[in-house]
């Protein structure tokens, strides 16, 4: 792992090659895991979720020479490797993508699929300053979805979820990539890659994308 970076993994699951590594992936799962696999009814769905599984197993056993640790979650669903110190990730997954976030220290990412929806209900949750920004977007769908990744990314930083905003409004510097929050600064990296909003948040501001298997640089 490169030291004060954030390492970013994308995968799509339309890939030929990565269907077929998730079909040599499946039989290797848990059984808790391939039950999971088995209950989503659609198979893009069955795909992400076994291409996330597919990525944390790869990096873990690159990196801690344990391909198969135990996944555990925190009371609010994040993942995490008891035990693994200094390896910190975060996954996420929307329309053809799956990415993973790779850290010394926490981190978080998030992905969506930039579609049209009705996303003014949603945006009022959002600061009056981020309000303002979309208003005065000339493409107000993908400020929204820019805003939201980063709200995202970062909730999912502090392990937390979107439910820390209900009783915080942490300072999100959307010109200068940081956020200030309990007396820590935080940066964020946010674009947009064939279609999909990205963001990726933590300690650091450097980012490496990066492909599973690459030798660290």
């Amino acid at each position: 792992m490169t030291e004060g970076t954030i390492e970013v993994f994308t995968e799509n699951i339309y890939d030929p090659r990565i269907s077929e590594r998730c079909d040599r992936i499946y039989p290797l799962l848990t059984c808790e895991e391939r039950e999971k696999a088995d209950r989503f009814l659609h198979r893009e769905d069955r795909l992400r979720f076994i291409t996330g599984r597919l990525l944390i197993r790869t990096l873990a056993g690159e990196r801690l020479g344990n391909a198969y640790p135990e996944i555990s979650l925190t009371e609010y669903g994040k993942p995490y490797i008891a035990g693994a110190e200094g390896f910190h990730f975060n996954i996420s997954h929307s329309g053809s993508f799956v990415v993973l976030a790779l850290s010394d220290s926490p981190v978080g990412v998030d992905t969506e699929q930039i579609v049209p929806i009705e996303w003014q209900d949603i945006a009022e949750t959002f600061s009056p300053s981020e309000r303002e920004m979309i208003d005065n977007a000339d493409d107000p769908l993908r400020c929204f979805y820019r805003i939201w990744t980063v709200r995202e990314a970062f909730s999912k930083e502090e392990g937390i979820g979107l439910s820390l905003f209900e009783n915080e409004q942490p300072e999100i510097g959307y010109n200068s990539g940081t956020v200030n929050y309990r007396r820590k600064t935080l940066y964020f990296n946010v674009w947009e890659k064939d279609g999909h909003s990205v963001c990726v948040c933590g300690a650091y501001g450097r980012i490496l994308e990066k492909t599973i298997g690459e030798n660290d640089k």
